[in-house]
This record gives structure tokens, C-alpha cells and sequence, in this order.
């Protein structure tokens, strides 16, 4: 008898972007605008935008953290003012940004931005505990 081997669905993605300003437009999905109602004299709703759109960072189908432009040794020592010896870091290109689902609520938008800036790496930077 063989035992069928069922894979759990990826829960944690890397996603890679050119630039910090690619946010907006890749992870549209999960931004929100806020938006103040007017009623007029004759009783008309108007919405208009109140601030610029935000990033929603988390909500109990996700979390979204923001790591940024990782650093990573050059293989270099330098001294500082001190006189202390560290390593010479160097950023890697684009921006890093990491998505965990809690579910599958919210599954084929973050597996849409995957499919595109997904990244692998074989030791993250920065993991979800």
C-alpha cells in the first residue's frame, strides 16, 4: 500500500520589486482609500477622497511586512572610529517585500504578484515565527 503524499499550499511568499515606488501598483489589491461623504441641500450623496490610498498591511486573512533593501556582506572588513573591524555590507538590488496567508481568501492575488516578483531564496532574510 502506497501512501498519496498531499502537499500543504504555500503560505509564505518573497516577492522582489525594482523600486520601493512599485508598491502601489503591484499591491493595489491591498491598498485602500479612505473617502468623507457630503450630503447637499437636495439630499445628494458626493464621496470624495479623504488622503491618499494605504497600504493594509494585515488583516486576518494576511500580513504583508515590509523588509525593504536587504544588506549583504561584501567580503570586506572595514574599521570604524573606533578602531573595530566590521564587515562591509552592500544593498542587494529592489525592494523586499514578504506576504504570509493565514488562508485562502486572499490566495490568487498574492499568487498573481508571485507569478511575477516571486522570489526563492534558500535562506530569507527575514521569516515570518
Amino acid at each position: 500500500m502506497t501512501e498519496e503524499v498531499i502537499e500543504a499550499p504555500q503560505r509564505d511568499f518573497y516577492i522582489k520589486l525594482n523600486a520601493e515606488a512599485d508598491m502601489p501598483s503591484v499591491f493595489a489589491a491591498f491598498y485602500t482609500q479612505d473617502y468623507v461623504t457630503v450630503v447637499d441641500e437636495e439630499g445628494v450623496e458626493t464621496q470624495t477622497p479623504d488622503g491618499d490610498p494605504y497600504l493594509v498591511a494585515h488583516t486576518h486573512d494576511y500580513a504583508i511586512d515590509i523588509v525593504g533593501v536587504i544588506q549583504k556582506p561584501t567580503g570586506n572588513v572595514i574599521t570604524d572610529a573606533e578602531g573595530n573591524e566590521i564587515p562591509e555590507m552592500a544593498p542587494v538590488a529592489g525592494h523586499h517585500v514578504n506576504v504570509r496567508l493565514t488562508n485562502d481568501n486572499r490566495r490568487d492575488d498574492v499568487e498573481a504578484i508571485n507569478a511575477i516578483y516571486g522570489q526563492a531564496p534558500t535562506t530569507p532574510e527575514r521569516v515570518f515565527l
